[in-house]
């Protein structure tokens, strides 16, 4: 979907909801495409990188246990200014998951769930560009906290780092017989980029190498002639759920 549809799509939901009443931050991410313009450059944007560390892979039955998130913006990564929190999953945490990110139950027993959370999170995304790597996925996990809370998808624009590998570092690959997913993991990209990955699997470590991995992507595609918004979003933006 293009960005001139995804806003249509946008005006859309905003003329059926008309009339009714919402809080602040819910009325104000109703208006987070308004701002965007294809034609200016996308350096010009800020950007919200997130990641989520979860129960499991099951999207429809598994819960986030961590958020962590980093924003660039002018093309440089603010550490500063990030977003990190555990989120308590209120069911139990899978030993194979505890493996991989190291999160146990006892450090989530007084962490807030996922919707407690994420008012301070929208606040703190504001109108940015969010991205993610394997975005659907995490997407999956916000849009189903947003729905409960306001009733209806995150209305930022949401781009992808593994399409924007697949469209700017993989050979061209038309009818999709070659794959690539293993070229465009964390891991394959970092190597690639002379990167490494000292916080693998923790949320607000796999945000920042997602986020590095983005500004070398985005300097590929501007060395390709495409610096605007509509460039990137053509190469990255994840279809609205």
């Amino acid at each position: 979907m293009s960005l001139a549809r995804r806003k249509l799509a946008n005006l859309l939901l905003r003329a059926r909801l008309k009339g009714r009443e919402m809080p602040p931050l819910a009325a104000a991410n109703l208006r987070a495409l308004e701002e965007l313009d294809p034609s200016r450059p996308a350096a010009s944007y800020n950007y919200v990188v997130i990641d989520l560390e979860t129960t499991g892979l099951d999207p429809l039955r598994d819960r986030v246990v961590s958020a962590g998130a980093v924003r660039v913006s002018e093309g440089r990564v603010r550490l500063g200014d990030r977003f990190s929190e555990l989120i308590n999953p209120g069911r139990d945490v899978p030993v194979e998951s505890i493996k991989v990110h190291g999160i146990t139950p006892d450090m989530l027993r007084e962490a807030r769930s996922a919707l407690q959370a994420f008012d301070d999170f929208l606040a703190w995304l504001g109108k940015d560009i969010l991205v993610a790597h394997y975005a659907g996925f995490d997407m999956h996990f916000i849009n189903r906290t947003m729905r409960r809370a306001y009733g209806f998808p995150l209305q930022n624009l949401v781009l992808d780092t593994v399409r924007m590998c697949q469209g700017l570092v993989l050979p061209s690959d038309p009818y999709g017989v070659r794959g690539g997913k293993k070229a465009c993991s964390l891991e394959a990209l970092s190597r690639r980029f002379g990167m490494s990955l000292p916080e693998r699997h923790t949320a607000l470590g796999d945000a920042l190498a997602t986020a590095m991995i983005f500004q070398r992507l985005t300097d590929r595609l501007e060395q390709a002639g495409g610096g605007t918004l509509r460039d990137l979003a053509r190469v990255a933006e994840l279809a609205p759920d």
